[in-house]
């Protein structure tokens, strides 16, 4: 292999790559007849990335002067890549008996152990089950991953459920304690009902950024995200995700407590960074009561601090005391429509899961659990 490459162009490749591959995979670098193709594939996250570079694409400065497929520690790679500054690399394999691969700058040079590979570019063609804009897709996966479980030991809820059916679109995530479930119209031939990983869902647009559309296939056990240039697939996680629809509840039985946002946005920020319980143990009591709400630490974490503050209400409510754990809440607000004043926290009682939305109309649905209090 003897390639001429502009290093600014390459890394901006393996920077997207790094998405999913950590540093002790393996990537193999293609020079074909007119492209280089880099291909990795990563058991932490069981996706495997593959890019492809044009000799057509003036930025990249590619030039392909001998063809051949090496494969290389990817954490090695995109070092040397990195040190090697932004100006057009020398990058060849070596002759030496041991086989390397060589990457020149006009300062230094760089080698690295190598291992010759038969490589045939192109993931393999499947079928076609959708085709969203870049920007869209990542946009709806935003929207809920906040609600993906962190729990190893759960994994069916540490994917976003990505469904479409008689022209509606779900997206959703969920980790048994809140629950961010997005609505939207699709157009009527798509059909699909798939988990994507949360790697996944969080790198749409740094992989294939947010100009263009992705194309969504499946194939024999196989998920594809593909673009004209770049390609993911991973494997199919073959369980059924639970039926959210009935938890959510009727809005019309319950009551609703209006606060200004960024007020109790503030108080709730305060109140973990007070617990010395961290974020996923703190318990705030919230007692409304006519005008106003009581927020009072509850006896998870807090052992150095008592913390009391009033909120006025934005409208009158009968009185209701609730347990919460301020984290779902305020990631909750985070996710709600820019421009948004006020939270509405929607409650039917202290059991049951509560709706927190803002004045303005939102697709999203955010959904939050109490927790039980002595």
């Amino acid at each position: 292999m003897k390639i001429k490459i502009n290093q600014k162009s390459l890394i901006l490749i393996l920077n997207k790559m790094s998405s999913f591959l950590r540093s002790n995979d393996l990537i193999t670098v293609s020079a074909r007849n007119t492209c280089l193709y880099l291909y990795g594939s990563s058991f932490s996250t069981n996706i495997s990335s593959e890019i492809k570079l044009s000799t057509k694409t003036e930025e990249a400065n590619l030039e392909i002067i001998e063809k051949s497929s090496v494969q290389v520690n990817f954490g090695a790679f995109i070092k040397s890549i990195r040190e090697s500054g932004n100006e057009l690399l020398d990058i060849r394999t070596s002759n030496a008996e041991d086989l390397r691969l060589v990457i020149n700058s006009s300062e230094f040079e760089i080698d690295i152990f190598a291992k010759d590979v038969d490589y045939n570019p192109g993931f393999s063609k499947g079928e076609k089950v959708g085709k969203f804009e870049s920007e869209y897709l990542g946009t709806l996966f935003k929207e809920v991953s906040y609600s993906i479980s962190k729990l190893k030991s759960r994994p069916l809820f540490n994917h976003i459920h990505f469904q479409a059916n008689d022209g509606k679109l779900i997206i959703e995530a969920t980790d048994s304690h809140c629950m961010a479930r997005h609505s939207d119209v699709t157009i009527p031939q798509n059909k699909f009902d798939l988990l994507i990983p949360e790697v996944v869902s969080k790198n749409v647009n740094k992989y294939f950024g947010k100009q263009g559309k992705i194309t969504i296939e499946i194939k024999d056990n196989f998920i594809y995200f593909k673009t004209k240039e770049n390609a993911i697939k991973w494997e199919l996680y073959n369980k059924d995700y639970p039926n959210t629809q009935r938890l959510i509840p009727d809005k019309e039985k319950m009551s609703i407590y209006e606060l200004e946002l960024k007020s109790f946005k503030n108080a709730l920020s305060r109140m973990i960074k007070l617990s010395d319980g961290g974020a996923y143990n703190t318990l705030v009591k919230l007692e409304f009561d006519k005008n106003i709400v009581k927020l009072i630490n509850a006896g998870m974490g807090f052992s150095l601090f008592n913390y009391h503050q009033e909120i006025l209400l934005l409208n009158e409510v009968s009185e209701m005391s609730i347990g919460v754990n301020p984290k779902y809440i305020l990631e909750a607000i985070n996710h709600l429509p820019k421009g948004s004043k006020v939270v509405k926290l929607v409650i039917k009682s202290n059991i049951h899961p509560f709706i927190v939305e803002s004045e303005l109309i939102s697709d999203t649905v955010h959904l939050a659990t109490p927790i039980r209090m002595n």
